[in-house]
């Protein structure tokens, strides 16, 4: 289907099922062209015409329908309330791009979720059959799906082509055409040898953005004339890119260490709880109400759930002060008690694992509706909250039995310690306050959501997020923070004006603690504690969004690229085999053999950090002689492999040091290892040094064992020099009589076998 993006739009726009798949090699530009497709059918669309909407796919757990899971996207990434999102999905008003099937498996190797989620797309049907929709995926995922499961029905296929070298020299030309001259002419050599870059290198448009990115700023392009290795020109580009975007952003305050740490946090680390067990990939989407679970989803809960315990008990000792004219310690103890369990009861009732921001909008109502709402009864009433939250009595019920469980068990602790009672009345005491507790909870809640069409009417607004939408992923949050606040402020004077009402104060305290900002400042707290976010995420996300390193989409950031993502993830678990082969390689528990081992594994992952760890193998003092000459020679062996003569001319000059060492009578005959390392990594100088210890009457105080063994290797070397040899020794006059012997015992058997 080639053409314009017009043309793709008005040909989508003819067909009679409006369905098409858009497929491409990897960073072909199949997201960006399923964006300026949003747009243009936007421009072209009817009233009658669904929305068009693009929701990636690496997120979607395909034994899930494709229906319901549209609603929740839908809901998620532009802040509307369920049933909307709800009604616009079933009623085939939202058109859904959906972005990265082949996405699906990660790197895998396999596209066993990417087929699953094929059926599940078939199956997507409307009132006419199979349901408009789009679909992006990689070309080779594509054409193998198509072979497996038959392809996607009644589906055009449109399919972004490979940049050419005459495109590749126009864009190159035009983006290059305001760098300084120097960078202009670097360039000019490249563009006059693309045939020398690996087959492929910069036939995308996400290449060419991370070439022309990453030498920038002075940076010599020729370096990519030396690469032939496709998959090496996409690492380097790759690992430069951070270091680059944080030296071109100015005014910023972040390394690129610290850039590269938190953003491999975000892209190794699901933030999506909802994902099923078997299937924890890293999610397309980072949500900033959603990062719990990068940094660790149970101890952000249990801090958020001591906050809401704090919470709880400063809104009763501020209610007990507004109460009573004269307090006793006695009073101020048990209060203490009462708003702990209170804290721990509203907490268990309030805390989940994720919690949706909400805001304070301006409400929208239709004529009569006030009059309705008096009207109403209160099994009207409870419907009408029933269906707006989307409350099931069985959870209800659960968490609320959780709640009492723990709060009666912290009450029976705190009661015992604090306020010397047995352990039976204890727990009767605080069983009795949680019930009392429960009941006031539940009453203040009768009493405003149900006797009070007015608060009904707030907390619908509150709820209607639809109504404005989300400009910048951080507003959600704003919103959250600020429907807290005013939900304190207007509680306050009806604890001033009244004090019974003080018990309002007491519920909306410890509910405000619940929300989804306390449960982002939480996380970044504990994200900094643990090193994998900064102390505001925020900031930085915009700041790295800014940098080209993120993009936006509703409220949500996504990585620049699949690509980044996959490539942090795998350099995440590079690095931290690194770190437990060099822990294995510094371990002294371990046997020698295992050291050694994990040191030569390292130096395959990382050659710099596997030849540190066999240098300090070598110069350990503890190990055996030969030990340590075996990780002299492991070590001169992977600088070889590497090319660096000096490093491997250095390991040699140390293994000659310790093969002269017979030569100077010494005790151990330990030494022979560095002669037999040498004979292979250097057979010349291994032939000599042999030649030198069979001639050497003073060999070390073992001469004669010493001076057979080396004439016997060199006839393994060099059956002629090892023969000529094991005749000198036979005629020695300086070697005992049995060396003798049996030197003319190895000559015979060297006879025979020549």
């Amino acid at each position: 289907m080639p053409g314009t993006l017009g043309a793709l739009a008005d040909a989508y726009l003819r067909l009679p099922q409006r369905r098409m798949v858009i497929t491409g090699a990897a960073g072909a530009g199949k997201t960006v062209l399923a964006l300026e497709l949003v747009l243009l059918l936007l421009d072209r669309r009817q009233p009658e015409d669904p929305v068009p909407v693009r929701i990636p796919l690496a997120e979607w757990d395909p034994e899930t329908s494709l229906e319901p899971w549209l609603v929740r996207q839908v809901a998620d990434t532009y802040g509307l309330r369920t049933d909307t999102a709800h009604d616009l999905v079933t009623q085939r008003l939202v058109l859904p791009l959906l972005d990265g099937l082949d996405e699906m498996d990660g790197e895998a190797g396999s596209s066993e979720r990417a087929a699953r989620a094929l059926d599940q797309i078939n199956r997507y049907h409307g009132l006419r059959g199979p349901a408009p929709l789009v679909v992006t995926c990689r070309s080779d995922t594509y054409e193998r799906l198509s072979y497996e499961r038959g392809g996607l029905e009644s589906t055009a296929v449109a399919a972004i082509e490979a940049l050419d070298s005459r495109q590749i020299r126009i864009y190159l030309e035009h983006t290059l055409a305001a760098r300084p001259h120097a960078e202009k002419s670097a360039w000019s050599e490249v563009i006059d040898n693309l045939h020398r870059l690996p087959a492929g290198a910069l036939s995308t448009p996400w290449r060419l953005y991370l070439a022309t990115t990453v030498y920038s700023g002075g940076r010599d392009p020729r370096d990519l004339l030396t690469l032939t290795d496709p998959a090496e020109f996409d690492r380097i580009l790759l690992e430069r890119l951070i270091p680059v975007a944080v030296e071109a952003s100015a005014h910023h305050r972040y390394t690129a260490e610290r850039t590269m740490k938190w953003l491999t946090s975000i892209a190794t680390h699901p933030p999506n709880t909802a994902a099923p067990e078997g299937d924890r990939s890293p999610a397309a989407d980072i949500l900033l109400h959603r990062l719990a679970p990068i940094v660790g989803l149970k101890r952000v809960m249990s801090i958020q759930y001591g906050i809401v315990i704090l919470f709880g008990t400063l809104s009763l000792l501020a209610e007990m002060l507004f109460t009573f004219d004269r307090i006793t310690s006695r009073e101020v103890t048990f209060m203490t008690c009462a708003g702990l369990v209170w804290g721990a009861l509203a907490g268990g009732m309030g805390l989940h694992k994720e919690v949706e921001p909400v805001r304070l909008v301006r409400p929208r109502l239709p004529a009569g509706l006030a009059r309705e709402l008096l009207r109403m009864d209160i099994a009207e009433t409870w419907q009408l909250l029933v269906n707006k939250d989307g409350l099931r009595a069985g959870p209800l019920l659960k968490r609320v039995a959780q709640a009492f469980v723990v709060a009666t068990l912290l009450g029976t602790l705190l009661f015992r310690w604090l306020v010397p009672m047995t352990w039976g009345f204890a727990a009767i005491s605080a069983a009795g306050l949680t019930l009392m507790l429960l009941i006031m909870r539940v009453m203040v809640w009768l009493v405003y959501a149900l006797f009070s069409p007015v608060g009904l009417l707030w907390e619908l607004s509150f709820r209607e997020a639809d109504t404005q939408p989300v400009q910048r992923p951080g507003d959600p949050l704003r919103h959250d923070l600020r429907f807290s606040a005013f939900a304190i402020v207007a509680s306050a004077p009806w604890a001033l004006l009244w004090h019974p009402a003080a018990l309002l104060v007491t519920v909306v305290a410890p509910w405000t603690a619940n929300r989804a900002w306390m449960r982002y400042r939480v996380s970044a707290a504990v994200g900094w504690a643990r090193g994998m976010l900064p102390l505001r995420p925020a900031p930085f996300l915009a700041w790295a969004h800014r940098a080209g390193l993120l993009r936006v989409t509703g409220r949500t950031y996504q990585f620049r690229h699949r690509a980044l993502q996959e490539w942090l993830s795998v350099e995440a678990r590079r690095r931290a085999d690194l770190e437990r082969l060099a822990g294995s390689a510094r371990k002294r528990s371990l046997g020698f053999d295992q050291r050694l081992q994990s040191a030569q594994e390292l130096a395959a992952l990382g050659p710099s950090e596997g030849s540190f760890a066999l240098a300090l193998l070598a110069a350990d003092t503890r190990l055996a002689l030969h030990q340590r000459i075996m990780a002299m020679e492991a070590r001169a062996v992977l600088h070889e492999g590497r090319g660096e003569l000096e490093e491997r001319e250095e390991q040699l000059a140390t293994l000659r040091q310790f093969a002269e060492i017979p030569l100077l009578e010494a005790d151990s005959y330990e030494y022979r290892w560095a002669t037999d390392a040498l004979t292979r990594l250097d057979p010349p100088t291994g032939r000599d040094l042999l030649t030198r210890l069979v001639q050497c009457a003073t060999a070390g105080k073992g001469s004669g064992d010493i001076r057979l063994w080396a004439a016997m290797t060199l006839t393994q070397l060099d059956p002629g020099a090892g023969y000529a040899a094991l005749t000198h020794l036979v005629h020695a006059t300086d070697l005992a009589e049995t060396w003798r012997v049996q030197a003319a015992a190895a000559l015979a058997n060297a006879d025979r076998q020549r």
